[in-house]
Formats: structure tokens, C-alpha cells, sequence
């Protein structure tokens, strides 16, 4: 990943929606991965995205810090608006960018993205982050659940909250909305890395060495969405094997953390005779 700024043109487009829709700009982590280099990247195998699903949320964000990734792969600021039929949720990452509608440069999507999004995967959908619109709602919820999707994460807003929750279809989101996508935004392109940002911090704050913006998450088409009553949290496709076996690791430490705990053992002396290896606290 590269640190880098806003190309101009873009810069100069969010200049000019800033006069009817202020918003704050930062430096954000961009991926230099194009759609072409993602459908190169390994995938994982049935047996390890059934595999990950047996495992929280909490138990593979701890897996993706011990493996180095910023974050522990969580995707912050996300709330459960939709429960689904299922505590846990598991698939693959399927990608929608949407932009400003007023945004005549950026490519025009063929097709409804619901339509295109395969059955088993996990719709991930980015919206400019100055709207208060939704994009997604129930007539998109309803055409997602007839295709086999298993879950929605919105980098912005949903509406519709009883429809969907009629439809058993898990959907997490910053927020919610009373109104849909038209006129506000539109889908532009699938498929594509999305750089999923926190929520931008209070108007002039300035990051320093002990108050740092928190890491943003690159999500690639392909990468594995795991969400539960926790959050959601985003696995690399590469490192699944990986993964995997550090949350096998960490859940067995746990769980005799957890036999000493509740027969009394204080936590102090039952963390170091179990954890310090993992140095985790």
C-alpha cells in the first residue's frame, strides 16, 4: 500500500460538491492492485471459507494482528441493522463502488449490480461518504436474497429497516436513511478494491504520535467477509491459510484461559501461564 493524495481531478470534483455538501479531506491508504491483478490473486477453497465461519469475529481480528494486519481486518463504525437467519455470516466479497451523481466522469455500470453479484457472496457496497442517502434499501434487498446473496456491508447507508428485516437478509451499515439512492448517487463500477475508511474524526483534529486515524481496509473482490454480533471483519484471500491456523492456535489458548478463569485461577497468573508466548492481553 502507498500513501498517497487524491489525484487532482478528483480533488477538484470534491472542491466542487464541497459547496453544497462540505466534507473533510485526509491522506488515505490506497491499493495500486487493478482489477486485472485481483483476479490473479488465490482464492479460498470451500472447505476454508466453511471453516472460517466456526470462528468469531473477535477470534480472527486477534489472528490478522498476530499476522501484522493493520486493524486486525475490522471494518469500523459498522452497525447491525438486519439480523439474518444465522448468528455468524461467511463468503466471499463481492464489490460495488458507488459515486456522487453528480459525478459525470466516473464510469457508467452496465447492469444492476444486484443482478451481478453470484449467490454465496457478501455484497460490499462504497458510497461517498458526504451523502446522507441510502444504497441500499428492500426492493435491492429483496432481489439479493431471491439470488442466494448472504449478507450486505454498506460503507454508507440503508433504508428500508423492516423490509429487510422481513427478508432475514443480515445488512450492516454506518447509518440509516429515509431516502434511496436517485438523485444523490449511483453504482459505477464492481469488482474493484475498496478502500474502506473510518468515520473522519472531530473538525480539527490533528493526528500526533499518541492520537493516530485508525487504519483504513483495503477489501478486494474475492476476499473473505466474516460478520457476527461483533462487526464485521475482512480476511485477505492470500493469507487464509494462514489465518486459519493462528485462530485454531489462539482459540485453543482461550479456551484453557477460560478453564483456569472460572475455577478460580486469578487472570494475571492464568494469562501469563497461557498467553505470554502470544504477548495478547
Amino acid at each position: 500500500m502507498l500513501l498517497r493524495r487524491a489525484p487532482l481531478q478528483q480533488l477538484l470534483l470534491s472542491t466542487s460538491l464541497s459547496k453544497t455538501a462540505p466534507q473533510l479531506h485526509f491522506y488515505r491508504f490506497m491499493s495500486t492492485s487493478s482489477p486485472a491483478n485481483d483476479s490473479a490473486r488465490p482464492r479460498a477453497t470451500q472447505e476454508q471459507v466453511q471453516q472460517l465461519g466456526t470462528f468469531s469475529t473477535c477470534e480472527i481480528s486477534d489472528a490478522l494482528l498476530k499476522l501484522q494486519q493493520p486493524g486486525g481486518g475490522y471494518l469500523p463504525d459498522l452497525e447491525l441493522f438486519s439480523e439474518g437467519r444465522e448468528g455468524t455470516v461467511v463468503g466471499e466479497a463481492y464489490t460495488v463502488k458507488m459515486v456522487d451523481q453528480r459525478d459525470t466522469a466516473a464510469p457508467k455500470l452496465e447492469g444492476h449490480f444486484v443482478d451481478l453479484t453470484p449467490s454465496g457472496s457478501i455484497m460490499v457496497i462504497s458510497s461517498p461518504s458526504h451523502v446522507k442517502s441510502a444504497s441500499f434499501g428492500g426492493l435491492l434487498g429483496a432481489g439479493a436474497s431471491v439470488k442466494g446473496v448472504k449478507g450486505v456491508v454498506i460503507d454508507g447507508r440503508c433504508r428500508d429497516l423492516a423490509e429487510l428485516r422481513g427478508l432475514k437478509l443480515p445488512v450492516f451499515a454506518r447509518g440509516h436513511s429515509t431516502l434511496g439512492q436517485s438523485p444523490f448517487t449511483r453504482p459505477s463500477a464492481v469488482q474493484i478494491p475498496l478502500t474502506i475508511s473510518p468515520l473522519s474524526p472531530l473538525p480539527n483534529f490533528t493526528p500526533s504520535i499518541t492520537t493516530t486515524t485508525w487504519p483504513s481496509i483495503i477489501v478486494h473482490p474475492g476476499d473473505l467477509v466474516l460478520a457476527d454480533e461483533d462487526g464485521v471483519v475482512v480476511v485477505p484471500s492470500p493469507i487464509i491459510g494462514e489465518v486459519l491456523q493462528a485462530a485454531t492456535e489462539g482459540k485453543e489458548v482461550d479456551e484453557k484461559c477460560r478453564k483456569d478463569i472460572l475455577e478460580g485461577k486469578g487472570v494475571k497468573e492464568t494469562f501469563a501461564k497461557w498467553r505470554g508466548s502470544t504477548k495478547k492481553h
